[in-house]
This record gives structure tokens, C-alpha cells and sequence, in this order.
């Protein structure tokens, strides 16, 4: 079985008044949409996630364009259009995996008990996602089975309650998965490990140039550079998905910076990870006195395994992306000179 996504060529694409009469302003927002519901400017669109916190009816209207299912010229009739064309397609290929299922056969049973393991284990602190373990099981099935590179991989449900956190809809929110993965992530579930790897040695490069001495601290006992960084490996892997989840809108918050500054075509492999990069470093930094007192490699063994997360203020995680956006900037900014 391969990837199956609606083409956006099955609907119709209507014409937009000359006028352009702006017809919703997003509080916090600038004005984006025309009076069909048309986006007007993408670049502004990411410009004002990067500026303004969203609320979670924000991110119903621009996440869909931020993780690339909805293009911008499809109006408000269209986006109808495109939801029906989605649940359709979307109850067709589970229905496929759930008659396998009822026919006993191995390969569905066995994946289908490694993702429902996972499924339980996922934000289970909150009440929204124990009301939604079907929906996310039913999603990570249909992807897993459609999707056979990478295949399922332990943290990929980790990614999907984000999504479907803020999409609601699980007909859209498997597309928009799909949409994530294919377009960012599935190379850093790759079994080859290259693109994990490759983020490792720059975070500890990036790392050890920001701030030598919390480097140094934190690397003093160990000799290989990639041994050095593997407290940082979930980090990296789940663009620090987990170091924010005390506070869910935190999570959405990091992830939809992230996403502004990763999906763009124009920017090399490097660039997509640098802001998750950056972030890392930003959260050390936050926590630096702390690190600095430790005694012991014990002591930091305690400190990175333990959820420091559960006692992050929200002013704290609006200094760590403050701190990580400058880095981002600069480093860029010099890149470009």
C-alpha cells in the first residue's frame, strides 16, 4: 500500500471578488482572509503565529494552512468541499485495516497492540486525550498501514495529539499527520537514525559555542561528542514536544513556532532543525543555576531524566522561545550576510 492524500485538483477553485473585502479579523491577528475565506498573504500568516499567541479556535483557521492541507486560495465553499472529500477518503482506507483486523490477520493484530500500548501511555495526564484514545488509535492505525516508510515508531503519537488537539476532526486531523510527517519528520524516525544523528552533533556544536561552560559542565565525563548529547536525544526527536506538556497551549505554542520555521522548501537541512536546536539550548540555559549546582553526574542524571516540565511557569517558557527565536535570528541574519 502507498500514501494516499486527497488531491486538492477535486474541488473546484472559485473566483475572489477584485475588491478583496476583508471579512474576519482574527483577534491578535492581523486581517488574513478575504470575504471567501481566502487567504490573503501566507508569509503574514506566519508572521503573525510567530508575533501572537493563538487561542485554539485561532489554530482551527490557520494550522490547516500552517501544516499544508489547505492552500491558500481555497475559499470558505471550498474548504467545505475539501473536509467531505477528506472524511470519505479517510473512512475508506480504515475501513480497509479494521475488516483485516476482524479476519484475525497477524500483521494488523501485532501493530495494532503496539500502537494501543502507546496510545494509553500518551498525555494520559489529560482528560481530553482519555476521552480520545479510539481516535488517536484509529489514526496511528490507518497511517502505520499506509505509510509503510517509516512505519510505526515509538513517540509518533506523541506528535498526533497536538493535532488532534486543535483539529477536532479525525478525518482531518489523519491528513494533517500525514501532512506533518511526510513533509518534516519521517526521515528522524528512519531506522538509519542519519537525520536524528546529524541534529545530535549540531545541537552539541551549537551548544558548546552559546555557552561553553554549561557545556562543559554537562559534558565533563563523557569522550565521544554524540555520547555527549544523548540526554538531549527525545528532545531533539520530538521537537521538545514533552518538556512543555504541564501546560498543553505551551506544547501548541513551541510546536507551531517550530513548524513556521521547518516547512518552508527554500531552507536546507540544517536550517529546519535549527529552531528545535535552539530551543534545547535555550531550555538548559533556563535552567543553568541549576545544572552549575549540580555536584555530581548523578545529580544531572536527575535533573534530564526527571520532568523538569512540571514545575515550568508559563514566564519561564516565554523566556526559553524568546531566547531560542533570538539565537534562530541571528544565526540566520548571519548566514544570509
Amino acid at each position: 500500500m502507498h500514501r494516499e492524500l486527497v488531491p486538492q485538483q477535486a474541488y473546484p477553485i472559485h473566483t475572489r471578488s477584485r475588491s478583496r473585502q476583508i471579512w474576519q479579523n482574527i483577534k491578535g491577528h492581523q486581517q488574513l482572509f478575504d470575504h471567501n475565506g481566502s487567504l490573503i498573504d501566507l508569509d503574514r500568516l506566519r508572521q503573525n503565529i510567530s508575533e501572537h499567541e493563538q487561542s485554539n479556535i485561532q489554530r482551527q483557521k490557520t494550522w490547516p494552512y500552517l501544516l499544508n492541507i489547505y492552500s491558500p486560495t481555497m475559499t470558505n465553499v471550498d474548504k467545505k468541499i475539501y473536509k467531505n472529500r477528506c472524511q470519505i477518503r479517510y473512512n475508506k482506507l480504515k475501513r480497509t485495516w479494521q475488516e483485516r483486523i476482524s479476519r484475525g490477520e497477524q500483521f494488523y493484530l501485532i501493530l495494532a497492540d503496539k500502537i494501543l500500548k502507546d496510545v494509553h501511555r500518551t498525555d494520559r495526564h489529560m482528560k481530553f486525550f482519555r476521552k480520545k484514545k479510539q481516535i488517536l488509535f484509529n489514526i496511528m492505525m490507518t497511517y502505520s498501514v499506509y505509510h509503510p516508510y517509516p512505519g510505526y515508531s515509538q513517540g509518533m503519537t506523541d506528535m498526533l495529539t497536538p493535532i488532534v488537539y486543535v483539529f477536532i476532526d479525525e478525518s482531518m486531523s489523519y491528513f494533517a499527520f500525514c501532512s506533518l510527517m511526510t513533509r518534516y519528520m519521517n526521515s528522524l524516525f528512519d531506522q538509519d537514525q542519519i537525520e536524528i544523528n546529524h541534529r545530535l552533533y549540531l545541537f552539541d556544536l551549537m551548544f558548546r559555542s552559546i555557552d561553553y561552560e554549561l557545556w562543559k559542565k554537562i559534558n565533563f565525563n563523557h569522550e565521544e561528542t554524540i555520547d555527549k548529547s544523548l540526554f538531549v536525544y527525545r528532545w531533539l526527536l520530538l521537537d521538545c514536544k514533552r518538556e512543555f506538556h504541564s501546560r498543553f497551549n505551551d506544547v501548541l505554542r513551541v510546536l507551531e513556532l517550530i513548524w513556521i520555521n521547518s516547512f518552508s522548501s527554500s531552507l536546507t537541512m540544517n536550517n529546519r532543525s535549527l529552531l528545535t536546536i535552539f530551543i534545547c539550548i535555550s531550555i538548559l540555559e533556563e535552567d543553568r543555576k541549576r545544572i552549575l549546582s549540580c555536584c555530581n553526574e548523578e545529580d544531572l542524571h536527575r535533573y534530564f531524566y526527571s520532568s523538569s516540565s512540571l514545575s515550568r511557569s508559563q514566564q519561564s517558557t516565554k523566556r526559553i522561545l524568546q531566547r531560542a527565536q533570538i539565537y534562530y535570528f541571528n544565526y540566520t541574519s548571519g548566514e544570509k550576510n
